[in-house]
């Protein structure tokens, strides 16, 4: 069996899926083959079409067919993974945050979720699998009904700020049975648990103050344009500045516990010093008397003296207990 090559191949069969909605919101899946067809088209409603952008026929269809300014394509298919929300003439671009899917369940990785949208079309495109996307497209299916393009966007930021706010609920769990450990007399070493927590919960921190800072610079810009429009993104800035506080207050509940770890580890380090120096300092003498008799040389008291073992091991004792009675009187401890 041959197979075409690639420079044969259809490029819309770079697109992943193609949904045409209705003005009530009711979604009609698209065929890769009638996607042209569709696009031509001024009938009502608007299209949603999600790329992937591993294969290069989606690059292709991008820069030859896809119906948006070069900006836009610049955008959409540029290697900059930077978050980025701009206006281009009657154009919303960006780039934003989502998690990897992993199978049926979402991951901890963050990828990049670049779109181009107007008043009539949502273009999103990514290069690894989004949770957020592939979350809403199942709500498609099962009907949902999305009667706008922001209407859309805006389902896909809520559903990653509530994959974040459930990763959240994950990781103050994980602290909680750290902090359990690291408030016992004798902790358990939970710098490795608590360090993975805080490194997540850092790298989410970083890319949702960045995303929100995003929406608050948008919001003036649109008003001008759109009221609606900047209502809606209002009240996605307003959610993620809440979602923001919570998991900057998970790291920064991280950083203390790390501290309080540090600081309980040091103590016992120290309280374990110190008994070992008291020890040390408690055994010289005697080390020192039980070297003297242990010398092969002549005239050794009680060499040739009944019992002299025994005197020699009080002699001893006597120096341990001369020097514990001497470091007290110092209060050494």
């Amino acid at each position: 069996m041959e197979f075409p090559a690639l420079a044969d191949a259809t490029p819309v069969m770079g697109i992943v899926w193609a949904y045409r909605f209705r003005t009530d919101g009711v979604a009609e899946l698209i065929s890769n083959d009638k996607i042209e067809a569709a696009l031509a088209e001024r009938g009502t409603g608007w299209m949603w079409l999600h790329l992937a952008l591993a294969d290069t026929r989606c690059r292709a269809w991008i820069a030859q067919h896809a119906p948006i300014s070069e900006l836009a394509r610049d955008v959409l298919a540029g290697p900059d993974r930077h978050l980025r929300l701009d206006i281009i003439g009657n154009e919303i671009v960006g780039v934003l945050p989502d998690l990897h899917q992993e199978f049926a369940q979402p991951g901890e990785d963050l990828v990049r979720v670049r779109f181009v949208m107007t008043e009539r079309m949502l273009i999103t495109a990514r290069r690894r699998p989004g949770h957020s996307i592939e979350i809403n497209r199942r709500a498609i299916e099962s009907g949902k009904r999305f009667p706008t393009a922001i209407s859309f966007l805006d389902a896909v930021v809520d559903q990653f700020a509530d994959a974040i706010g459930r990763m959240g609920d994950k990781l103050g769990d994980e602290l909680d049975h750290a902090e359990d450990h690291v408030m016992h007399d004798e902790p358990a070493d939970e710098r490795q648990r608590i360090g993975r927590v805080r490194m997540q919960a850092v790298r989410v921190h970083r890319q949702l103050a960045q995303l929100r800072n995003l929406f608050h610079r948008l919001d003036p810009r649109l008003s001008a344009h759109n009221a609606i429009l900047a209502a809606d993104i209002r009240v996605l800035a307003q959610k993620l500045d809440a979602l923001d506080n919570d998991i900057g207050a998970l790291g920064e509940r991280a950083r203390l516990l790390l501290d309080e770890l540090d600081a309980k580890m040091t103590a016992i380090t120290n309280r374990r010093l110190y008994t070992l120096s008291v020890l040390t300092a408690v055994l010289l003498p005697p080390t020192l008397v039980t070297g003297l008799f242990g010398m092969n040389t002549k005239d050794m008291p009680f060499q040739n003296t009944e019992g002299g073992t025994w005197m020699a091991a009080t002699v001893a004792l006597a120096a341990a207990l001369a020097c514990y009675w001497a470091l007290r009187r110092m209060q050494a401890f």
